[in-house]
This record gives structure tokens, C-alpha cells and sequence, in this order.
């Protein structure tokens, strides 16, 4: 193994001591990826999405303007597009270029996860992204998941990157990655809905392992109530689902839009059933919430709290989405509160009308916004700041077309999550639930469905392995990691780093290859572009488990 390592630090030439033979075989996997990417990019015909994509991004070129609708998502490709078309003149092959060049910067990405898929799986893991079926044909298509895919990269690398280091600039990056993404496509709040749930976990993990500073019964007390919480609000969850109704389209109802001679019937939406049972449900777990945050905050202290970096993240994350989650309430109230959620520039103008209306839907938005900031604030104000600032700042901008369409801020943090959960009840597409299982993955993206196997019983022998085994001279024996390596190859040992943060790499990378399969399963929606969601963790953790066996 320490020769291997030590083939890859080899310069190819004396005269050239910073070409090594790790540095030109990713620039190989890079320059394979820009010929298939390129390669005859033009020349395939426009399908009927990418029509709609480009159409739109050439009125906005042509100084015509640009007014967000969730239907066709955010507006980062629109704005990308016709900035291509500015630049290099309107034609197919501009149109795909940004979802090419995010297709790329994914890929590039690979380089900086040697610290932990170690450098051989780092470049297999390229050299799979190269080759997937997935990220190569959504690569070159003009639709959103390029970029959301690059998002999903680069939020994992500085979590974890954070993990190690605490470095201010991860969490910056973490807010970067969370703009691009919710600039560009819905999916947005499951990999938000998904890290939150993973650092949750990995907080409580940290706080429940350290000695705290009050008396043994503050923390059997914040035991019980974090247990009561997550029952009630399990229960509440529960019994919202399975008082839900839904309506599937039939096959013949999802081919009905492409006759023209038969238009379809417009779709009602259906009211989700919140009944008493689930608030009173919610209600006890909001409270148990609260006394299991006050036995958390005395027995644990606050100033220990807010700098264990899982609970930083944790308050980067949440304060980022919480303003755009008012659609929920509102929709769980909705035969109460008797509104409805504006979804589009139009429904918003109807809307100026009801001044009811205004003042609930408003007021949510208001409150949302309100509460995130109170809470970034308590937290650490000159860290929340620089973060949100990061978010928000092109997220106005961009929705806002420049600040010329008003109205697109509120389609992008009411009409987006508003409009997704009344397709979740439809369920567009008509796929049954065991599409990605078996038919998406077992047919393009097998390599690292296998790949996924073979980590996880690697990842669970490494982790349970016998007392006996764990007795012997291991890398784990290594030095702890300098927190002021950087990522060039002389600057760290990978194989140090990549032990280091063993735990942490494959619990977040088998956490969201299992997640991502399974909320994509459960959405309503099911598409073949969204196996691209799947496909990228399954290569990532792929890469790291055949790196081990190099």
C-alpha cells in the first residue's frame, strides 16, 4: 500500500516535480470528461422540456424579461442560458453549455475528496462519474439536475470538511452550495430535509457522548424528553400520511396533454387531512421540543452548544430554509385558514385583491423570516450573517430577474415548496413505486449499486470489526490531521486524512445513498432525470470502497 501511495506522489519527469502521476491521471479523467461532454453536443433534437428551457432563457437574452414559475423550477439555468447565448450566440450547442460546464465542476470536485475517499478511490471515483450513463447523458441535457448535482458534491465535501477542520469557509460553502441548489430545482428541500436529519442525528451522538456540566438528572430528564419528542412527532407525522388522500394519474391520463384533439381535465387539488388527533399530536411535540431544548441548554451550557460544530450547521441550515417552509403551516391549515398558496406572477396579482389573504399568507413569511433571524442571531451573529448573506443575496437577485420581476422573490419562497407539494399528491408520471429499484438502477447505473454493496460491507467490517483485529498496527495509529493542510497532493497524507475521518465519510455518504432512494421513492413524482440524485452518492461511496481494495 505505502508503495502504491508512494507511485502516485511520483513526478512523471525530475523537470517537472509537480506533475505527478495522481496529477496526470485525474487530468486524463478530466479531459475524457470535456470530449464526451462536448463531443457533438448540438446535433441530438431538442426534447419537448429542453424547448420550453431554452425558449424562455432566448426571450430573456432578447431583453424580454423573465418571471419565475415553480413548474419549470428556479431560475439559475434561464439566467445561465441566456448568459451562453450572450456570449458564444444562440444555438443548440450553446443551450446545453452551463449544464456541461456544472457537469464538469462536478467531476472536478472528485479532486478535492481525496481527503476522504483516499487518492486511488478519488480517481476511480472520477472515472465512474465519467462513464455513468446518468450524469453523462443529464450532462449534456438542458434541464436543472446539473446543477443541484454539483450543489449535492460540494455541500457534502464541506460538511465534512467542517467536521474537520471548523474553519469559517466551510460553512460559507455550505450556504453556497444550499443558493446554487434552491436557484435551481425544488429537490432542494429533500437534500436539506435529508442534512438536517443526518447532522440531528450526529448532534445528539456528539452531546450524548460528552460529559455534561449539570447534574446527572438534567441529562436522564433531556433523555426522556428528546425521546417523547421524537415519538409524538412520529405519531403526528403519521397519522397526517395516512390521512392523506391521493390521486394517481392513469397512463392514459399522462399521455393525454400530447393529444391536442383531447385536452386534459384540469387537476384539483386534494386537502391534506390535518385532523385534531395530529394537532393535538403536534402541539405536544412542538412542547416537548421546547422543555428537551431547556434541559439541553442547562445541563450541556450554551456557550458549549453553540460552537460544537454539528449544532453550526445544524443553525446554517435550518435558519437558510425555514422562511420558505411557511407554505407548510398554511397548507396544513388550509380549509381553516381558507387560502390558497400563489404559485404563479398571476395568482399573486389575484391576489393583491384579498387583503385577508395578503395578511395570512404574509404573515407566515414574515413570522418564518423573523424567527431564523432571531435565531441566527442568538446564535452567532457574524458567522450567520456571512452565510445568509451568501444565500440570500443571489437568491434575490436572481428571482427577481435583476430586480425587474418583484413578484419572483415570492413565487421562489412561497409559490416553490407550494406548488411541489401539491404534485406529490397527483403524482405526474405514473411510475410505480418500484421504478428506481428495478428498473432505473439495475438497468443504467449497476456499477455503483454494486459499488454500494461491496462499501457497506466494507465500511460495517471496518467499524464492528473483533477486538482482537482492532489490537493490531492499523492507520488509525497515525497522527492526528493538521487542521492547516490544504488539498494539494505534498500537503497531506490521504491515507492519514482518509482513516481519520473514516466514521464520519461513510456514515454520511451510506446515510445519503439509502435516503436519497428512499424519499425519491416515497415522492410522488417519479421521474428517470431524478436517478441522477442516486447516482452520484452510490459512485462517491463506490470510489471509496474499491480505493480500500487498491
Amino acid at each position: 500500500m505505502e508503495t502504491k501511495r508512494n507511485w502516485l506522489d511520483r513526478p512523471i519527469h525530475p523537470s517537472l516535480p509537480a506533475l505527478t502521476n495522481e496529477v496526470l491521471i485525474f487530468a486524463i479523467i478530466m479531459l475524457a470528461a470535456i470530449a464526451t461532454r462536448f463531443y457533438d453536443l448540438g446535433s441530438r433534437v431538442m426534447s419537448h422540456d429542453e424547448s420550453l428551457h431554452t425558449y424562455f432563457s432566448w426571450l430573456l437574452y432578447r431583453g424580454q424579461g423573465y418571471e419565475h414559475t415553480p413548474m419549470m423550477h428556479g431560475p439559475l439555468q434561464f439566467h445561465l442560458i441566456a448568459l451562453s447565448y450572450f456570449l458564444f450566440g444562440a444555438s443548440d450547442f450553446t443551450s446545453r453549455i452551463p449544464a456541461v460546464i456544472f457537469n464538469l465542476m462536478t467531476i472536478w470536485m472528485v479532486w478535492y475528496w481525496r481527503r476522504y475517499l483516499g487518492r486511488a478511490g478519488a480517481l476511480i471515483a472520477g472515472a465512474l462519474m465519467v462513464i455513468s450513463p446518468f450524469l453523462l447523458y443529464y450532462g449534456r441535457y438542458v434541464r436543472e439536475d446539473p446543477y443541484p448535482v454539483f450543489s449535492g458534491v460540494l455541500m457534502l465535501y464541506a460538511i465534512l470538511r467542517y467536521f474537520e477542520s471548523g474553519k469559517t469557509r466551510y460553512l460559507i460553502l455550505v450556504a453556497t452550495s444550499l443558493a446554487i441548489h434552491f436557484l435551481a430545482k425544488e429537490t432542494s428541500f429533500i437534500y436539506t430535509a435529508q442534512a438536517l436529519i443526518f447532522l440531528a442525528i450526529y448532534f445528539i451522538i456528539q452531546v450524548t457522548r460528552k460529559p455534561w456540566n449539570g447534574a446527572p438528572t438534567e441529562y436522564r430528564t433531556f433523555i426522556i424528553a428528546l425521546s417523547l419528542t421524537i415519538l409524538l412527532a412520529g405519531l403526528a407525522g403519521g397519522l397526517y400520511l395516512a390521512g392523506r388522500e391521493t390521486d394517481t394519474l392513469t397512463g392514459a391520463e399522462t399521455a393525454i396533454p400530447s393529444d391536442p384533439n383531447n385536452p386534459a381535465p384540469p387537476l384539483t387539488p386534494l386537502e391534506p387531512a390535518a385532523s385534531p388527533l395530529v394537532i393535538l399530536f403536534g402541539v405536544a411535540a412542538l412542547l416537548a421540543f421546547i422543555a428537551t431544548a431547556f434541559f439541553l441548554i442547562r445541563g450541556y451550557s450554551w456557550e458549549r452548544l453553540r460552537n460544537e460544530r454539528s449544532f453550526e450547521l445544524l443553525m446554517v441550515v435550518g435558519t437558510i430554509v425555514l422562511p420558505q417552509l411557511s407554505p407548510l403551516p398554511i397548507e396544513l391549515f388550509r380549509k381553516a385558514l381558507n387560502v390558497s398558496i400563489p404559485t404563479t406572477v398571476p395568482e399573486l396579482q389575484a391576489l393583491s385583491s384579498d387583503i385577508r389573504g395578503i395578511l395570512i399568507i404574509g404573515g407566515f413569511l414574515l413570522l418564518m423570516f423573523a424567527l431564523a433571524i432571531v435565531i441566527g442571531l442568538i446564535w452567532n451573529p457574524q458567522k450567520w450573517f456571512k452565510t445568509a448573506l451568501m444565500f440570500w443575496a443571489p437568491f434575490i437577485l436572481l428571482y427577481t430577474t435583476f430586480f425587474t420581476n418583484s413578484a419572483g422573490f415570492f413565487t421562489g419562497t412561497i409559490g416553490s415548496l407550494g406548488y411541489w407539494i401539491v404534485q406529490h399528491d397527483v403524482q405526474r408520471g405514473s411510475q410505480p413505486w418500484y421504478y428506481y429499484l428495478l428498473i432505473q438502477i439495475p438497468t443504467y447505473e449497476f456499477l455503483p449499486a454494486l459499488g454500494f454493496i461491496l462499501a457497506l460491507y466494507l465500511g460495517l467490517r471496518r467499524i464492528f470489526k473483533p477486538a482482537a483485529e482492532a489490537s493490531k498496527p492499523n492507520l488509525n495509529n497515525l497522527p492526528s490531521t493538521d487542521e492547516q493542510q490544504e488539498d494539494s497532493p505534498i500537503q497531506f497524507d490521504s491515507r492519514q486524512t482518509e482513516e481519520t475521518n473514516f466514521v464520519n465519510t461513510f456514515s454520511l455518504l451510506a446515510y445519503w445513498s439509502v435516503i436519497t432512494f428512499s424519499t425519491l421513492t416515497f415522492a410522488g413524482e417519479r421521474m428517470p432525470w431524478l436517478t441522477i440524485h442516486m447516482a452520484w452518492p452510490l459512485v462517491l461511496i463506490t470510489g471509496w470502497a474499491l480505493g480500500r481494495l487498491v
